[in-house]
């Protein structure tokens, strides 16, 4: 509809005038279990999830691959950014026109969604962008991936374009903080 275009022109200006990010997040995960943490995020393509304790996770995107590291286990797992659906908002320009698939725009009381997918992977999974409205801030997503489990990150504190540390985004180098967390396990 007209207003689904009106509201879709709105967000990539709204995105692409971001170019880092810092933020605390709450994630729900499929099966209720819920993390909190800190999001580190700097465009294009690198962003770090910090849970908190006691979730041993660490997940990292470099720009090509996302290392996902299971302290307890002692195993890392790396996939290609581009076979996520959060590549859609870490690109150098966020554009909803072409290679873009928009499957639902959804309204509330001054609540936003877009459902958007990768067209030539639609069913890989989807991302849902919450936004509240008027004015429009960014809420979190919700990702559903490609056997249907969706997980949900909920967003407060926003920080936009703080100055960031490139050693936030390489997998290798942890901050001094988290090394020092490391020690005292």
């Amino acid at each position: 509809t007209d207003q689904d275009r009106g509201d879709l022109s709105r967000l990539p200006d709204y995105f692409n005038d971001v170019r880092t990010l810092k933020v605390r997040f709450l994630q729900i995960g499929p099966e209720g279990n819920a993390a909190e943490g800190q999001i580190y995020l700097s465009r294009p393509g690198r962003f770090r999830f910090e849970f908190d304790p006691p979730v041993p996770m660490l997940i990292v995107s470099d720009g090509a691959d996302i290392i996902m590291e299971d302290r307890e286990l002692k195993s890392v797992e790396r996939i290609p950014l581009g076979a996520t659906p959060l590549d859609l908002l870490l690109r150098e320009k966020v554009d909803f026109g072409e290679g873009v698939g928009i499957s639902k725009v959804e309204r509330g009381a001054a609540i936003l969604r877009i459902t958007l997918f990768e067209p030539s992977r639609p069913k890989e999974g989807s991302l849902t962008l919450v936004f509240g409205d008027k004015p429009l801030e960014f809420a979190g997503w919700t990702v559903t991936d490609a056997q249907g489990k969706t997980t949900s990150i909920s967003l407060s504190q926003l920080d936009f374009n703080p100055q960031l540390s490139s050693r936030l985004f390489s997998y290798g180098d942890r901050p001094a903080q988290e090394r020092e967390l490391m020690r005292r396990r």
